[in-house]
């Protein structure tokens, strides 16, 4: 299942149960279902219910223990997101995420409707071993890009540059080739910082922020250069062009485009 399916399925799931959608949001791996029940102050029943109908939907799943069975807590079932749902803000299961929030963030948000429509989503989560593993496997696409050793900092600053024009933002992984082999960062995450920041602030504007993670897979260590949602704000420039990323690739922004962004709407 790739990344807009699971999009697909989760928002149809969603529709007109947003009960549904805080029960996904607990699902952690940790809480059974009595503990979501608790939480969301729902009868277990219920619960139940909606933690099947999710797994159906290939959102989440049970977690296995050590042994391979299914994890139990007290005799409850125990459920995780799939790796891919992980990297999904919520948002975008429901096109606004005060749905889910306080009653005092949410009357906030009535009484500053413009404030509420250019809150962007979280960054993507730094992935685990297992979940860069998955994306190495399926490979590059709207949200993921493989650097192999040696890319030079202005071809990671260019891919870096075009995310931060996009709704999710991205992820470069700094050690995978193309055909999403891992071959492990050839340098240091702290020499490679240097060299990227070094590179956004002479090539991207206005200015932007960009964090490296390290991420420990098969003994070898690949960096993720984490590159935060488009702020629906700024029209970030690389080398004085504004560039986009859509799928795999990434293209300059023609003039209708360009406009759009000037006016705080996505393109991608």
């Amino acid at each position: 299942m790739d990344l807009q399916e699971l999009i697909t399925r989760g928002r149809f799931i969603f529709s007109k149960a947003l009960e549904r959608l805080r029960v996904f949001e607990l699902v952690n791996g940790r809480r059974n279902t009595a503990e979501i029940a608790k939480t969301t102050r729902r009868h277990v029943n219920n619960v139940s219910r909606d933690l099947r109908l999710l797994a159906d939907g290939g959102l989440i799943q049970p977690r296995s223990s050590k042994d391979g069975d299914f994890l139990k807590v007290d005799g409850i079932p125990v459920y995780e997101k799939v790796p891919l749902a992980r990297t999904i803000p919520m948002t975008y299961f429901h096109g606004s995420s005060t749905a889910l929030a306080a009653p005092s963030r949410r009357s906030r948000a009535q009484s500053n409707p413009k404030a509420s429509r250019l809150r962007r989503p979280p960054s993507l989560p730094v992935p685990s071993e297992t979940e860069l593993l998955d994306i190495c496997r399926k490979g590059e696409d709207q949200i993921y890009e493989f650097k192999g050793q040696g890319a030079a900092a202005n071809k990671i600053v260019r891919e870096i540059g075009a995310m931060l024009n996009t709704r999710q933002g991205g992820i470069v992984f700094y050690g995978v080739d193309d055909d999403g082999t891992i071959q492990g960062s050839d340098m240091s995450r702290q020499k490679l910082d240097q060299s990227v920041q070094n590179s956004v602030k002479s090539n991207i504007s206005p200015a932007a922020v960009v964090k490296l993670h390290t991420v420990k897979v098969l003994g070898n260590e690949v960096i993720a250069v984490v590159v935060s949602p488009w702020n629906r704000k700024d029209v970030y420039q690389f080398e004085e062009r504004v560039l986009i990323r859509k799928g795999t690739n990434v293209f300059s922004a023609k003039p209708e485009e360009s406009r759009k962004l000037h006016r705080g709407v996505y393109v991608v």
